[in-house]
């Protein structure tokens, strides 16, 4: 069972951010580990580079691009 760290991250986010991140790291970990797949609902949430969880509002990892001009 890999969800109740996702479901404490939930829960955690609006009042410790970091320890959000923490949790879905933690997560991540454990998956890699033990050689399981996570749900692909769960993945989604999960920000690749920095582990934090993708919500409305709520932050994450944001990249920019450039259009080209020619």
């Amino acid at each position: 069972q890999l969800c109740p760290p996702h479901q404490a991250a939930h829960w955690v986010l609006p009042h410790s951010p970091a320890l959000a991140r923490f949790y879905c790291s933690t997560q991540r970990g454990a998956a890699r580990r033990l050689v399981l797949r996570m749900a692909p609902s769960v993945k989604r949430t999960i920000c690749r580079r920095c582990c934090s969880l993708l919500l409305p509002g709520a932050g994450g990892c944001l990249r920019l691009r450039g259009r080209c001009h020619p």
